[in-house]
């Protein structure tokens, strides 16, 4: 049965599917009304739906001390606007040592609480610069080095020293996937690695923290005796212990943005750097005798180097919800205050129909979503501590909490803005640190490109299981996203002597040729993803929570002084001081 005939039955059995669905009774509470604050219970609605239902008082005492801690640690945060006063501010958290470097593997509720934390006070550049620090630059040690580089850390920690993550190129960015040109040669002669960049388009672009950091992680081509084994991670000294660039490093400031300037981005070239034998990240792959070895079962590819990527979309995820929430709370409060004049008499903005709905829909959108990253949290957490990579499925739906809670925050930041009129363009209100969640969107691989890999590993689906496997998807599954994946498999099937050869063995007519079906279906591919980033949601109980149950509003307004003379500060030792 071809792909064609196969949409059509399908077509008439989801169609009898939706009429038996649609006769049976159903049963079910409205999700506005799930979420909306009980009489009497004004804090309910700052609750996760799970939170309401258990007792009080069930807090971990060790996660509420670290909590207090944390944020008397970042306090005054708010006020660091230009990269060296933030830089500076995360050095001293760096050596406190309240969240150690390691804790993604062995406490990785904190590791995650501290993101939302930050969030509570406003989702500015600084929790970029956190999550690089911890997440990409440790957390890619951690992941991947051996045991003599994890123990580095140490060091790295008690000096309050910065990393960055040199992963991006300017011709292979957050909607390129993982394209790599700089490359890392073996040098027996001299047992060190060359570190290059070939050509302008392979520098490194848009490295958060990368003009202030000291070391870094460097993801380059490896090559050893002539042959390339393809991306792998090492550990660089960007700068000496004067603050100087190493030689053969060049590093260039990306210049004024408009949001986040408290966070230096930079563009890295390397000429020829030459990088200690260690320098590799060694748990997976090494150079041993001049040759390359793979030390585990488990080989250096996309999905390990990737790892720190995963965990970076679900704390991404999780702030951006955060953020979203208490600017509603924040905005709900200013409106329970604000007198308007009714139709009555005098009334509060809180009591006009539309911005309660506003608010009700909002909730109850933000808190669906809490729920369900807080499930996959709980997953991924287990997966931290026991060092297993995360399975295909578990992987998927942090894509969909990467994708489904940053679109969620943005459109219901963008209807409550809409409800509360000039309050929208007061500073110190919240809204104006709102642009953040367009950096969400991007950072940690752009959404579309996760929605590109959901519809992808859906089709694949598709082909694995054949006509009779979609016709069991349909009356087993969600018969509309079936369905909508065997139409788009037949409109994307390629014909004639492409069908016969792998991708990788098409010409480039070939290639044009499958570009512009693509092109031509692109609604149809996001349109797929978004089914299944639905059913991963759907599927959820809708009861987990995180570890500390309740939302609170903590939001500050950024100072709006800058200091325009910070690189100065930095090359006069900034991480000295």
């Amino acid at each position: 049965m071809s792909l064609r005939v196969a949409a059509r039955v399908a077509a008439r059995a989801s169609a009898r599917v939706a009429q038996a669905r649609a006769a049976a009774p159903l049963c079910r509470v409205p999700t506005s009304a799930a979420f909306r604050p009980t009489a009497g219970r004004p804090a309910a609605r700052h609750l996760h739906a799970s939170a309401r239902a258990r007792a009080e008082g069930d807090a971990d005492p060790n996660l509420e001390v670290f909590t207090r801690d944390f944020l008397a640690a970042i306090d005054g945060v708010h006020t660091c606007t230009d990269p060296h006063s933030s830089s500076m501010m995360l050095r001293k958290l760096v050596k406190s040592g309240l969240l150690k470097f390691e804790d993604m593997r062995d406490a990785p509720e904190k590791f995650f609480l501290a993101h939302r934390l930050l969030a509570t006070i406003g989702l500015g550049g600084f929790g970029i610069r956190f999550t690089v620090q911890f997440n990409l630059f440790a957390g890619s040690v951690v992941g991947l080095g051996g045991p003599e580089q994890v123990a580095m850390l140490a060091d790295v920690q008690r000096k309050g020293q910065l990393g960055c993550f040199l992963l991006t190129e300017m011709q292979a960015g957050v909607l390129s996937g993982l394209i790599v040109e700089t490359t890392c040669d073996w040098d027996p002669a001299t047992q060190e690695f060359v570190l290059h960049t070939p050509c302008d388009k392979a520098a490194k672009n848009w490295i958060s923290q990368g003009y202030t950091a000291e070391v870094g992680v460097v993801v380059a081509n490896l090559r050893v005796n002539g042959h390339d084994h393809g991306p792998h991670p090492f550990f660089i000294n960007l700068r000496d212990e004067a603050g100087a660039l190493q030689p053969g490093i060049r590093i260039e400031d990306m210049g004024t943005k408009t949001i986040a300037n408290d966070l230096d981005n930079a563009r890295v070239w390397f000429d020829q750097v030459r990088l200690p034998r260690d320098a590799i990240l060694n748990k997976f792959a090494d150079v041993v005798e001049d040759e390359y070895v793979q030390v585990t079962d488990e080989r250096m590819r996309i999905e390990v180097i990737g790892q720190r990527l995963l965990t970076g979309r679900q704390a991404i995820a999780e702030a951006a919800l955060y953020s979203a929430r208490v600017l509603h709370m924040k905005t709900e409060e200013y409106a329970s205050r604000k007198v308007c004049n009714g139709l009555a008499g005098e009334t509060t903005l809180a009591a006009m129909p539309q911005l309660r709905a506003v608010l009700d829909e909002s909730y109850a959108e933000l808190d669906r979503m809490i729920a369900y990253t807080a499930g996959v949290e709980a997953r991924l957490n287990t997966c931290l501590r026991q060092g297993d990579i995360p399975d295909a499925d578990l992987v998927e739906a942090i894509a969909v909490c990467k994708i489904r809670c940053i679109d969620v925050a943005i459109q219901r930041v963008h209807a409550l803005r809409q409800e509360v009129g000039s309050y929208a363009l007061m500073h110190d209100t919240g809204f104006e640190l709102v642009d953040m969640l367009l950096t969400c969107k991007f950072a940690e691989g752009d959404s579309r490109i996760l929605q590109q890999k959901l519809a992808r590993d859906r089709l694949k689906r598709v082909k694995k299981g054949g006509v009779v496997g979609a016709l069991k998807d349909i009356f087993t599954g969600d018969s509309a996203e079936a369905l909508a994946a065997i139409q788009l498999a037949r409109k994307l099937a390629p014909t004639g002597k492409m069908a016969q050869r792998p991708p990788s063995a098409w010409d480039q007519g070939e290639l044009e040729k499958m570009q512009a079906v693509m092109d031509a279906n692109w609604r149809d591919v996001y349109a797929l993803a978004d089914m299944v980033a639905e059913r991963h949601v759907a599927s959820s109980s809708g009861l987990e929570r995180f570890v500390e149950g309740q939302v609170v509003n903590r939001l500050k307004g950024t100072t709006t002084a800058f200091d325009h003379d910070w690189k100065a500060k930095v090359a006069a030792g900034g991480a000295q001081q």
